[in-house]
């Protein structure tokens, strides 16, 4: 079983289509909002969708992956 890293997609509000981001771009962006960016990125990984005042992220691949720990 090979493991995939998680992709990560990013969206304006007055916008419909995703785009594909970096981890770096993810970061970047969440951090603008989130000083403890973790919790967000746990929400993602857990299906959700992140917004921000600049528009929404989310993980690429829709498969719920456990939280280590």
């Amino acid at each position: 079983m090979m493991f995939e890293l998680p992709r990560y997609e990013f969206r304006y509000f007055d916008n419909t289509d995703w785009k594909e981001i970096s981890e770096i771009e993810l970061m970047d962006g969440l951090y603008k909002t989130y000083h403890k960016i973790t919790p967000a990125i746990k929400e993602m990984i857990m299906g959700r969708e992140v917004e921000t005042p600049d528009g929404v992220y989310r993980l690429k691949n829709k498969r719920k992956l456990p939280i280590p720990g």
